[in-house]
Protein backbone atom coordinates (compact mmCIF):
# COMPACT_ATOMS: atom_id res chain seq x y z
CA UNK A 1 0.00 0.00 0.00
CA UNK A 2 1.53 3.41 -1.12
CA UNK A 3 -0.17 6.80 1.40
CA UNK A 4 0.86 9.77 0.11
CA UNK A 5 -0.06 13.72 0.60
CA UNK A 6 -1.16 15.80 -2.20
CA UNK A 7 2.54 17.52 -1.67
CA UNK A 8 4.14 14.71 -4.19
CA UNK A 9 1.86 14.72 -7.29
CA UNK A 10 1.52 18.65 -6.63
CA UNK A 11 5.84 19.08 -6.68
CA UNK A 12 6.78 21.49 -9.22
CA UNK A 13 10.45 21.53 -10.67
CA UNK A 14 12.53 24.62 -12.06
CA UNK A 15 9.95 24.59 -15.19
CA UNK A 16 6.54 24.76 -13.21
CA UNK A 17 5.97 21.47 -14.67
CA UNK A 18 4.31 18.63 -11.69
CA UNK A 19 5.58 15.80 -10.79
CA UNK A 20 2.03 14.68 -10.84
CA UNK A 21 0.14 11.13 -10.38
CA UNK A 22 1.04 9.47 -13.38
CA UNK A 23 5.12 9.61 -12.55
CA UNK A 24 4.31 8.10 -8.86
CA UNK A 25 2.13 5.28 -10.57
CA UNK A 26 5.51 4.74 -12.38
CA UNK A 27 7.81 4.91 -9.63
CA UNK A 28 5.55 2.18 -8.20
CA UNK A 29 5.68 -0.13 -10.67
CA UNK A 30 9.41 -0.27 -11.28
CA UNK A 31 10.31 -0.52 -7.55
CA UNK A 32 7.35 -2.18 -6.14
CA UNK A 33 9.87 -5.84 -5.36
CA UNK A 34 12.14 -3.87 -3.00
CA UNK A 35 11.76 -3.63 0.53
CA UNK A 36 9.77 -0.66 2.21
CA UNK A 37 12.69 1.27 2.72
CA UNK A 38 14.24 0.87 -0.57
CA UNK A 39 11.33 1.87 -2.23
CA UNK A 40 10.97 4.71 -0.11
CA UNK A 41 14.00 5.66 -0.66
CA UNK A 42 13.64 5.13 -4.82
CA UNK A 43 10.53 7.49 -4.33
CA UNK A 44 12.01 10.27 -2.75
CA UNK A 45 15.21 10.31 -4.92
CA UNK A 46 13.03 10.41 -7.85
CA UNK A 47 11.39 13.10 -6.49
CA UNK A 48 14.18 15.34 -5.07
CA UNK A 49 15.73 14.80 -8.67
CA UNK A 50 13.08 16.36 -10.80
CA UNK A 51 12.45 18.80 -8.32
CA UNK A 52 16.37 20.01 -8.57
CA UNK A 53 16.62 23.07 -7.19
CA UNK A 54 12.99 23.60 -6.90
CA UNK A 55 11.93 24.90 -3.42
CA UNK A 56 9.42 22.90 -1.12
CA UNK A 57 6.27 24.35 -0.91
CA UNK A 58 3.61 21.76 0.65
CA UNK A 59 4.61 18.81 2.46
CA UNK A 60 5.96 15.33 1.24
CA UNK A 61 4.70 12.46 2.98
CA UNK A 62 5.18 9.23 1.57
CA UNK A 63 4.19 5.95 3.73
CA UNK A 64 4.85 2.45 2.05
CA UNK A 65 3.32 -0.70 3.95
CA UNK A 66 4.38 -4.23 2.87
CA UNK A 67 3.33 -7.72 3.77
CA UNK A 68 6.16 -9.93 5.11
CA UNK A 69 5.46 -13.55 4.36
CA UNK A 70 2.19 -15.22 4.34
CA UNK A 71 -1.37 -14.91 6.28
CA UNK A 72 -2.74 -17.77 7.25
CA UNK A 73 -6.16 -17.74 8.76
CA UNK A 74 -8.01 -20.94 10.78
CA UNK A 75 -11.16 -21.14 10.40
Amino acid sequence: MVLYTDGIPEARNMHKKFYGIERLCEVVSQNWLLSAEQFKEAAIDDLREFMGEQKVFDDITLLILKQQGNIVHNL
